[in-house]
Protein backbone atom coordinates (compact mmCIF):
# COMPACT_ATOMS: atom_id res chain seq x y z
CA UNK A 1 0.00 0.00 0.00
CA UNK A 2 1.09 3.30 -0.83
CA UNK A 3 2.18 6.22 1.94
CA UNK A 4 0.55 9.58 2.90
CA UNK A 5 -3.17 10.39 1.55
CA UNK A 6 -3.74 11.84 -1.83
CA UNK A 7 -5.64 14.88 -1.86
CA UNK A 8 -7.24 16.10 -5.09
CA UNK A 9 -8.54 18.77 -7.14
CA UNK A 10 -11.57 20.17 -8.00
CA UNK A 11 -12.00 18.21 -10.87
CA UNK A 12 -11.87 15.16 -8.88
CA UNK A 13 -14.49 16.52 -6.70
CA UNK A 14 -16.67 16.40 -9.43
CA UNK A 15 -15.97 13.37 -11.17
CA UNK A 16 -14.55 10.70 -8.52
CA UNK A 17 -15.18 7.14 -9.58
CA UNK A 18 -18.71 7.57 -11.55
CA UNK A 19 -20.74 5.24 -9.77
CA UNK A 20 -24.13 8.16 -9.85
CA UNK A 21 -26.51 6.06 -8.01
CA UNK A 22 -23.91 4.67 -5.60
CA UNK A 23 -22.50 7.52 -3.93
CA UNK A 24 -23.77 10.09 -0.40
CA UNK A 25 -27.09 11.28 -0.60
CA UNK A 26 -28.15 14.77 1.32
CA UNK A 27 -30.93 13.86 4.20
CA UNK A 28 -34.00 14.86 2.49
CA UNK A 29 -32.96 14.62 -0.68
CA UNK A 30 -32.48 10.77 -0.18
CA UNK A 31 -36.67 10.79 -0.18
CA UNK A 32 -37.66 11.50 -3.48
CA UNK A 33 -37.39 8.60 -6.00
CA UNK A 34 -38.05 10.62 -8.61
CA UNK A 35 -33.99 12.39 -8.37
CA UNK A 36 -32.15 8.92 -9.66
CA UNK A 37 -29.10 11.47 -10.56
CA UNK A 38 -29.00 12.55 -6.58
CA UNK A 39 -29.62 9.56 -5.05
CA UNK A 40 -30.29 5.75 -5.75
CA UNK A 41 -33.19 5.19 -2.34
CA UNK A 42 -35.38 8.43 -2.40
CA UNK A 43 -38.38 7.49 -0.86
CA UNK A 44 -41.09 9.25 1.03
CA UNK A 45 -41.92 12.63 1.69
CA UNK A 46 -39.48 15.90 1.69
CA UNK A 47 -39.79 18.80 3.83
CA UNK A 48 -40.92 20.55 0.34
CA UNK A 49 -43.60 18.61 -0.29
CA UNK A 50 -44.64 18.52 2.96
CA UNK A 51 -44.61 22.12 2.82
CA UNK A 52 -46.14 21.80 -0.38
CA UNK A 53 -49.22 19.64 0.79
CA UNK A 54 -49.81 22.35 3.46
CA UNK A 55 -49.92 24.62 0.65
CA UNK A 56 -52.30 22.93 -1.57
CA UNK A 57 -54.32 22.25 1.27
CA UNK A 58 -54.73 26.41 2.29
CA UNK A 59 -55.59 26.79 -1.65
CA UNK A 60 -57.96 24.09 -1.71
CA UNK A 61 -59.44 25.78 1.63
CA UNK A 62 -59.73 29.50 0.10
CA UNK A 63 -61.20 27.82 -3.18
CA UNK A 64 -63.89 26.30 -1.56
CA UNK A 65 -64.11 29.71 0.55
CA UNK A 66 -64.32 31.78 -2.46
CA UNK A 67 -67.03 29.15 -4.58
CA UNK A 68 -69.20 29.18 -1.63
CA UNK A 69 -68.66 33.26 -2.05
CA UNK A 70 -70.07 33.06 -5.42
CA UNK A 71 -72.44 30.86 -5.62
CA UNK A 72 -74.01 32.39 -2.36
CA UNK A 73 -73.62 36.09 -5.03
CA UNK A 74 -74.88 33.86 -8.14
CA UNK A 75 -78.05 32.92 -5.78
CA UNK A 76 -78.43 36.75 -4.84
CA UNK A 77 -78.01 38.12 -8.32
CA UNK A 78 -80.03 35.53 -10.79
CA UNK A 79 -82.60 38.24 -11.36
CA UNK A 80 -79.65 40.28 -12.56
CA UNK A 81 -77.86 38.19 -15.16
CA UNK A 82 -74.73 39.62 -16.81
CA UNK A 83 -73.80 39.03 -20.01
CA UNK A 84 -70.39 38.38 -21.05
CA UNK A 85 -68.80 41.60 -23.53
CA UNK A 86 -67.75 40.43 -27.07
CA UNK A 87 -65.16 43.07 -27.13
CA UNK A 88 -62.94 44.21 -23.91
CA UNK A 89 -62.21 42.14 -20.81
CA UNK A 90 -64.43 39.87 -18.75
CA UNK A 91 -65.42 39.83 -15.34
CA UNK A 92 -62.47 40.26 -13.65
CA UNK A 93 -63.00 37.36 -10.76
CA UNK A 94 -63.71 34.92 -13.48
CA UNK A 95 -60.54 35.77 -14.85
CA UNK A 96 -58.97 35.47 -11.48
CA UNK A 97 -60.73 31.72 -10.92
CA UNK A 98 -59.60 30.27 -14.55
CA UNK A 99 -55.95 31.12 -13.34
CA UNK A 100 -56.35 29.10 -10.75
CA UNK A 101 -57.80 25.60 -12.25
CA UNK A 102 -54.48 23.24 -12.48
CA UNK A 103 -54.16 19.91 -13.62
CA UNK A 104 -53.02 18.96 -10.00
CA UNK A 105 -50.44 16.73 -8.90
CA UNK A 106 -51.91 13.51 -10.05
CA UNK A 107 -51.11 14.91 -13.82
CA UNK A 108 -48.84 12.27 -15.06
CA UNK A 109 -47.06 14.67 -18.23
CA UNK A 110 -47.16 17.68 -15.78
CA UNK A 111 -43.82 19.29 -16.84
CA UNK A 112 -43.59 16.92 -19.97
CA UNK A 113 -40.44 19.70 -21.24
CA UNK A 114 -38.12 19.27 -18.30
CA UNK A 115 -36.92 22.99 -19.19
CA UNK A 116 -40.23 24.80 -18.47
CA UNK A 117 -39.64 23.45 -14.80
CA UNK A 118 -36.90 25.82 -15.50
CA UNK A 119 -39.43 29.15 -14.90
CA UNK A 120 -40.97 27.81 -11.81
CA UNK A 121 -40.22 28.49 -8.17
CA UNK A 122 -38.78 25.35 -7.57
CA UNK A 123 -35.88 24.67 -4.80
CA UNK A 124 -32.34 24.28 -5.24
CA UNK A 125 -30.75 21.24 -2.93
CA UNK A 126 -26.87 21.68 -2.57
CA UNK A 127 -25.29 18.60 -0.35
CA UNK A 128 -21.42 19.37 0.21
CA UNK A 129 -19.58 16.63 2.10
CA UNK A 130 -16.09 14.77 2.38
CA UNK A 131 -15.39 11.53 3.73
CA UNK A 132 -12.52 9.04 3.15
CA UNK A 133 -11.87 6.17 0.85
CA UNK A 134 -9.75 3.13 0.69
CA UNK A 135 -9.60 2.32 -2.93
CA UNK A 136 -6.89 1.48 -5.74
CA UNK A 137 -4.27 3.62 -6.72
CA UNK A 138 -5.75 3.11 -10.33
CA UNK A 139 -8.36 1.37 -12.17
CA UNK A 140 -6.95 -2.23 -11.99
CA UNK A 141 -4.59 -2.02 -9.12
CA UNK A 142 -3.54 -3.75 -5.76
CA UNK A 143 -2.21 -1.46 -4.84
CA UNK A 144 -4.54 0.54 -2.36
CA UNK A 145 -4.66 3.73 -0.14
CA UNK A 146 -7.09 6.38 1.58
CA UNK A 147 -8.22 9.57 -0.25
CA UNK A 148 -9.91 12.48 0.43
CA UNK A 149 -13.05 12.68 -1.01
CA UNK A 150 -15.03 15.62 -1.15
CA UNK A 151 -18.86 15.37 -2.19
CA UNK A 152 -21.00 17.95 -4.20
CA UNK A 153 -24.46 17.26 -5.28
CA UNK A 154 -26.58 19.78 -6.57
CA UNK A 155 -30.75 19.54 -7.65
CA UNK A 156 -31.74 23.29 -9.90
CA UNK A 157 -35.24 23.21 -10.21
CA UNK A 158 -35.35 19.78 -11.66
CA UNK A 159 -33.61 20.76 -14.66
CA UNK A 160 -29.54 20.41 -13.34
CA UNK A 161 -28.57 17.28 -11.88
CA UNK A 162 -24.68 17.71 -10.33
CA UNK A 163 -23.37 14.66 -8.66
CA UNK A 164 -19.84 12.88 -8.59
CA UNK A 165 -20.64 11.04 -12.01
CA UNK A 166 -20.56 15.09 -13.56
CA UNK A 167 -23.66 16.83 -14.23
CA UNK A 168 -27.14 16.27 -16.29
CA UNK A 169 -29.21 18.44 -18.12
CA UNK A 170 -32.46 17.07 -17.73
CA UNK A 171 -34.08 18.97 -21.29
CA UNK A 172 -37.22 16.63 -21.68
CA UNK A 173 -39.08 14.80 -18.49
CA UNK A 174 -41.86 13.28 -18.46
CA UNK A 175 -43.85 10.82 -15.80
CA UNK A 176 -40.93 9.45 -14.26
CA UNK A 177 -38.48 9.52 -17.01
CA UNK A 178 -35.93 12.28 -17.66
CA UNK A 179 -33.43 12.63 -20.50
CA UNK A 180 -30.54 15.20 -21.98
CA UNK A 181 -27.12 16.04 -22.27
CA UNK A 182 -24.44 15.08 -19.69
CA UNK A 183 -20.82 16.02 -18.80
CA UNK A 184 -18.16 14.56 -16.79
CA UNK A 185 -14.79 15.77 -15.97
CA UNK A 186 -13.10 12.94 -15.90
CA UNK A 187 -9.25 13.13 -13.77
CA UNK A 188 -5.84 12.44 -15.45
CA UNK A 189 -4.15 9.09 -14.54
CA UNK A 190 -0.52 10.06 -14.29
CA UNK A 191 2.56 7.08 -14.84
CA UNK A 192 3.67 8.26 -11.77
CA UNK A 193 0.52 7.01 -9.90
CA UNK A 194 2.25 3.67 -9.63
CA UNK A 195 5.63 1.93 -10.69
CA UNK A 196 3.49 -0.76 -12.65
CA UNK A 197 2.27 2.33 -14.95
CA UNK A 198 6.04 3.81 -15.67
CA UNK A 199 6.62 3.99 -19.27
CA UNK A 200 3.14 4.40 -20.27
CA UNK A 201 3.05 7.88 -20.25
CA UNK A 202 -0.22 9.86 -18.78
CA UNK A 203 -3.26 9.89 -19.69
CA UNK A 204 -4.58 13.60 -19.10
CA UNK A 205 -7.94 15.17 -17.61
CA UNK A 206 -10.48 14.61 -20.34
CA UNK A 207 -14.00 16.35 -20.96
CA UNK A 208 -16.66 13.99 -21.30
CA UNK A 209 -19.89 15.03 -23.55
CA UNK A 210 -22.97 12.84 -24.03
CA UNK A 211 -26.31 12.17 -22.97
CA UNK A 212 -28.65 10.46 -20.20
CA UNK A 213 -31.45 8.78 -19.47
CA UNK A 214 -33.39 8.31 -16.51
CA UNK A 215 -36.60 6.25 -14.86
CA UNK A 216 -38.09 5.12 -12.14
CA UNK A 217 -40.33 2.73 -11.41
CA UNK A 218 -42.59 0.51 -8.34
CA UNK A 219 -41.61 3.07 -6.16
CA UNK A 220 -38.50 1.03 -4.87
CA UNK A 221 -36.08 1.04 -8.29
CA UNK A 222 -34.11 3.40 -10.31
CA UNK A 223 -32.48 3.15 -13.44
CA UNK A 224 -29.60 5.38 -15.69
CA UNK A 225 -27.76 4.73 -18.85
CA UNK A 226 -25.11 7.61 -19.31
CA UNK A 227 -23.29 7.80 -22.92
CA UNK A 228 -20.20 10.19 -23.24
CA UNK A 229 -17.51 10.13 -25.66
CA UNK A 230 -14.05 12.39 -24.49
CA UNK A 231 -13.74 15.36 -26.30
CA UNK A 232 -10.36 16.72 -25.55
CA UNK A 233 -6.89 15.50 -24.50
CA UNK A 234 -6.88 12.59 -22.75
CA UNK A 235 -9.04 9.17 -24.00
CA UNK A 236 -10.83 10.62 -26.86
CA UNK A 237 -13.19 7.83 -26.47
CA UNK A 238 -16.03 6.51 -25.58
CA UNK A 239 -17.87 5.07 -22.46
CA UNK A 240 -21.57 3.46 -21.68
CA UNK A 241 -22.56 3.17 -18.18
CA UNK A 242 -25.76 1.47 -16.76
CA UNK A 243 -26.80 1.44 -13.05
CA UNK A 244 -29.65 0.08 -11.30
CA UNK A 245 -30.71 1.10 -8.02
CA UNK A 246 -32.79 -0.50 -5.39
CA UNK A 247 -34.25 -0.14 -1.76
CA UNK A 248 -33.66 -3.33 0.86
CA UNK A 249 -35.17 -1.57 3.39
CA UNK A 250 -35.76 1.42 5.43
CA UNK A 251 -36.64 1.46 9.38
CA UNK A 252 -36.78 5.64 10.83
CA UNK A 253 -33.85 7.24 10.07
CA UNK A 254 -32.18 4.79 8.27
CA UNK A 255 -32.17 3.57 4.83
CA UNK A 256 -30.09 0.49 3.17
CA UNK A 257 -29.58 0.10 -0.68
CA UNK A 258 -28.13 -1.94 -3.18
CA UNK A 259 -26.53 -0.81 -6.61
CA UNK A 260 -25.68 -2.97 -9.75
CA UNK A 261 -23.34 -1.21 -12.98
CA UNK A 262 -21.91 -2.31 -16.13
CA UNK A 263 -19.68 -0.36 -18.29
CA UNK A 264 -19.26 -0.58 -22.37
CA UNK A 265 -15.85 1.12 -23.73
CA UNK A 266 -14.53 1.99 -27.23
CA UNK A 267 -11.74 1.37 -28.88
CA UNK A 268 -10.06 4.90 -28.37
CA UNK A 269 -11.14 4.58 -24.65
CA UNK A 270 -9.36 0.65 -24.22
CA UNK A 271 -6.50 1.90 -26.06
CA UNK A 272 -5.86 4.57 -23.47
CA UNK A 273 -6.14 2.44 -20.44
CA UNK A 274 -5.33 -1.04 -21.31
CA UNK A 275 -3.42 -1.08 -24.61
CA UNK A 276 0.52 -1.15 -24.45
CA UNK A 277 2.12 -0.77 -27.91
CA UNK A 278 5.63 -1.20 -28.64
CA UNK A 279 6.48 1.98 -28.28
CA UNK A 280 5.46 2.07 -24.30
CA UNK A 281 6.63 -1.70 -23.72
CA UNK A 282 10.44 -0.40 -24.78
CA UNK A 283 9.60 2.45 -22.24
CA UNK A 284 9.31 0.79 -19.48
CA UNK A 285 12.31 -1.89 -20.12
CA UNK A 286 10.33 -4.58 -21.32
CA UNK A 287 8.45 -4.96 -18.23
CA UNK A 288 4.74 -4.32 -20.15
CA UNK A 289 5.02 -6.66 -23.41
CA UNK A 290 3.11 -5.13 -26.62
CA UNK A 291 -0.77 -5.76 -25.59
CA UNK A 292 -3.96 -4.42 -28.12
CA UNK A 293 -7.21 -4.93 -26.57
CA UNK A 294 -10.65 -3.61 -28.65
CA UNK A 295 -13.89 -2.34 -27.41
CA UNK A 296 -16.52 -4.47 -24.97
CA UNK A 297 -17.79 -4.37 -21.77
CA UNK A 298 -15.52 -3.40 -19.52
CA UNK A 299 -16.65 -4.30 -16.05
CA UNK A 300 -19.66 -5.00 -13.99
CA UNK A 301 -19.75 -4.40 -9.79
CA UNK A 302 -22.00 -3.71 -7.04
CA UNK A 303 -22.48 -1.66 -3.96
CA UNK A 304 -24.26 -1.70 -0.83
CA UNK A 305 -25.06 1.71 0.85
CA UNK A 306 -26.30 2.68 4.22
CA UNK A 307 -28.01 6.00 5.01
CA UNK A 308 -28.17 7.52 8.52
CA UNK A 309 -29.95 10.99 8.65
CA UNK A 310 -28.56 12.81 11.32
CA UNK A 311 -30.95 15.80 13.03
CA UNK A 312 -32.60 17.74 10.19
CA UNK A 313 -29.97 18.23 7.46
CA UNK A 314 -26.73 15.78 8.52
CA UNK A 315 -26.39 12.31 7.20
CA UNK A 316 -23.87 9.64 7.09
CA UNK A 317 -23.20 7.75 3.96
CA UNK A 318 -21.06 4.40 4.80
CA UNK A 319 -20.96 2.53 1.49
CA UNK A 320 -18.99 -0.64 -0.21
CA UNK A 321 -18.48 -1.36 -3.65
CA UNK A 322 -16.87 -3.83 -5.73
CA UNK A 323 -16.27 -4.48 -9.47
CA UNK A 324 -15.03 -7.39 -12.06
CA UNK A 325 -13.17 -6.64 -14.71
CA UNK A 326 -13.78 -8.54 -17.73
CA UNK A 327 -11.15 -11.18 -19.56
CA UNK A 328 -9.74 -8.85 -22.61
CA UNK A 329 -9.42 -5.75 -20.08
CA UNK A 330 -8.09 -8.06 -17.39
CA UNK A 331 -5.17 -9.46 -19.54
CA UNK A 332 -3.32 -6.37 -20.08
CA UNK A 333 0.08 -6.51 -18.11
CA UNK A 334 -0.63 -3.57 -15.90
CA UNK A 335 -3.86 -5.76 -14.36
CA UNK A 336 -2.67 -9.38 -14.94
CA UNK A 337 1.03 -9.12 -13.10
CA UNK A 338 0.78 -6.06 -11.55
CA UNK A 339 -3.04 -5.71 -10.35
CA UNK A 340 -5.85 -7.68 -10.02
CA UNK A 341 -9.31 -7.92 -11.68
CA UNK A 342 -11.45 -7.66 -8.39
CA UNK A 343 -11.43 -4.20 -7.38
CA UNK A 344 -13.12 -3.00 -3.92
CA UNK A 345 -13.57 0.65 -2.54
CA UNK A 346 -14.80 1.25 1.33
CA UNK A 347 -15.27 4.26 2.93
CA UNK A 348 -18.48 6.90 4.25
CA UNK A 349 -19.31 10.56 3.38
CA UNK A 350 -20.46 12.83 6.36
CA UNK A 351 -23.01 14.91 4.30
CA UNK A 352 -24.40 18.75 4.89
CA UNK A 353 -27.41 19.70 3.29
CA UNK A 354 -29.22 23.23 1.96
CA UNK A 355 -31.91 24.72 0.08
CA UNK A 356 -32.71 27.78 -1.84
CA UNK A 357 -35.65 28.62 -3.35
CA UNK A 358 -38.81 28.24 -2.29
CA UNK A 359 -39.79 28.13 1.64
CA UNK A 360 -36.57 26.35 2.54
CA UNK A 361 -33.73 27.42 4.62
Amino acid sequence: MRGLPNFRGVAAAMCVSAIAVMAAQPAHAQRQIDDPALSPMLFGPTEKEKRDKIRQDEQDQEEALYLTAEQERDANELDDPKVRPIFGSGDDQEDRTRTRITLGDKDENRGFFGALTFLTPEETNLSIGVGPVYEPDYFGSNDYEFNADPQVYVKFRDFIFLDDDGADFGIIGFSRFRLGPSVRIKARRDQDDNPALDGLGDVGTTFEFGGFVATTFLDRFAFKAKARHGLKTGHRGTIVDGYITALLFRAGPVSVSTSGQASWIGNRYADAYFSITPEQSARSGGRLGPYDVDAGFRDVGGSVNAYINIRDRWSLNPYARYNYIFDDYAETPIIKDYGDRHQFAVGFHIMREFTFGGTGQ
